[in-house]
């Protein structure tokens, strides 16, 4: 049953890598989310997203949500872009 599971679980990954095998863009993203640098990065990433939910729990009005959903999201795609 477990690796029934598995299978189920896994199949949105294999069908993105279906689609999107033999492109170039695609291997080095794939490459580049194996470095160190990048993993330390996501971190990051979810140290902004765990203040966004202290603070949303403490301030659990709809404007400030919002809010801080926009601003994690933001301060999330710019600590993840590549940088040069």
């Amino acid at each position: 049953m477990h690796r029934f599971l598995s299978q189920i679980a896994g199949w949105p990954h294999r069908a993105i890598d279906w689609l999107c095998s033999g492109r170039s863009d695609y291997v080095a993203f794939q490459s580049r989310k194996a470095t160190p640098a990048h993993r330390a990065r996501r971190t990051l990433c979810l140290f902004v997203w765990s203040g966004a939910a202290v603070l949303m729990l403490l301030c659990p009005s709809p404007g400030c949500v919002a809010t801080f959903i926009l601003i994690a999201t933001f301060v999330s795609f710019s600590v993840l872009d590549e940088r040069p």
